[in-house]
């Protein structure tokens, strides 16, 4: 399954906060969306994936958003990714990671003693034509910070300029017996975005080792944005 302020555009992913781990030895970088700190966007390097600790701790991160972000959808069995799956996704280049950092004078890479990762989204190629983004997903602490938004528009322009499609597309799954505020926030998020549903799809039929975990009936909506 793929996936997701004052400005319309919602700048961070809405998420409700969960516990979890750091994602950063450092100790100056504030933890609020109101500090001067800067964002940026990469993919991670092949490398991360011998970084044990770091990969568990965007595990955790990354299904501590899940749960809250799928509640009353998925069996407490479920869990978003595993320390394999995710180490895949960082050893094939599909892995796009946004970190903060404090200081201008120092690198800013993710893994620099400065910087906090916060972030992260799967970018990957679908078709000749389409690019897909999934598993957004965004610290709580750092609300606001744009990192949401910064981690979908570096998706759109990897897939257009480097993997060369034409077309971006996203996911969403949703009940159909109940409302999930999430879900209602993302869908609009998702609009400003730029994407459109262009069909429901079967989540059952694309994921039939997840079907199993369904403890709802849902709706699979896929959304696409052409990239000019």
């Amino acid at each position: 399954m793929t996936q997701l302020s004052p400005n319309p555009a919602a700048e961070s992913l809405p998420v409700t906060p969960s516990p979890y781990s750091p994602l950063s030895s450092a100790t100056n970088l504030p933890t609020t969306s109101a500090s001067p700190v800067k964002v940026q966007v990469g993919i991670a390097d092949p490398s991360l994936s011998q970084n044990d600790t770091l990969v568990n701790q965007l595990v955790e991160l990354i299904n501590a958003v899940y749960t809250v972000a799928e509640e009353g959808i998925f069996n407490d069995v479920y869990r978003r990714t595993t320390p394999s799956d995710l180490k895949n996704l960082i050893q094939t280049s599909e892995l796009a990671l946004a970190w903060i950092y404090s200081d201008p004078n120092a690198p800013s890479q993710y893994d620099s003693p400065t910087s906090r990762i916060i972030g992260c989204a799967r970018v990957q190629s679908l078709s000749p034509t389409h690019g897909v983004f999934g598993m957004l997903v965004c610290d709580p602490n750092h609300r606001g910070s744009g990192a949401g938004k910064k981690l979908v528009e570096f998706s759109e322009e990897h897939c257009k300029n480097v993997l060369g499609k034409t077309v971006m597309q996203c996911e969403l799954l949703v009940s159909t017996e109940f409302e999930h505020s999430f879900k209602v926030r993302m869908h609009s998020w998702y609009e400003r975005m730029g994407y459109k549903v262009v069909r429901k799809g079967d989540f059952g039929g694309e994921y039939p080792h997840l079907k199993p975990c369904l403890v709802a009936d849902v709706e699979f909506r896929v959304y696409e944005k052409p990239l000019y």
